[in-house]
């Protein structure tokens, strides 16, 4: 079956303070992850704590999709429903995870080979050239797969 492993330490917060979060805003952690830029238009560099909640309160403005980070000392909150406004591209391991590369420079083991270039670039090393490809998306605060044939 695949799977994605999401970290319980965030790229911002540890894991007690991912816990946290969870419990005061009643959500779910889903690892952290790229959001597209004021605009729309490209990907940010640096990634964002998601996280999914439910029943947001959309008379607010709010989506299913939070993401928290630091600024120096501040910690802001913003929208992260870009974060899984478009599929990613991922690679089947011989184990059954799918290895994403989550945002720019973020090289992640996949299998004996690697993926790279988050939502700006593929590029996968070794083994993983040899992998299939899978679509990766994201609904409902779940991440579903497709393999992708002639990839």
């Amino acid at each position: 079956m695949m799977h994605i492993t999401i970290g319980k330490h965030g790229y911002h917060f540890t894991t007690n303070a991912i816990k946290i979060i969870e419990e005061k805003y009643n959500a779910k952690y889903m690892g952290y992850w790229c959001t597209k830029r004021n605009g729309g238009g490209s990907w940010n560099e640096v990634p964002v704590d998601v996280f999914y909640v439910e029943n947001p309160d959309t008379s607010k403005g709010h989506t299913n999709y939070f993401g928290m980070f630091r600024k120096g000392e501040n910690v802001l909150i913003t929208d992260a429903s870009s974060s899984f406004s478009e599929p990613m591209t991922g690679v089947l391991c011989p184990d059954g995870e799918v290895a994403v590369s989550r945002y720019r420079h973020d090289c992640r083991a996949a299998g004996s080979g690697a993926i790279d270039g988050g939502r700006d670039y593929t590029k996968l090393v070794g083994e993983a050239c040899r992998y299939p490809k899978v679509r990766v998306t994201v609904e409902g605060g779940e991440f579903t797969f497709k393999e992708l044939t002639n990839a």
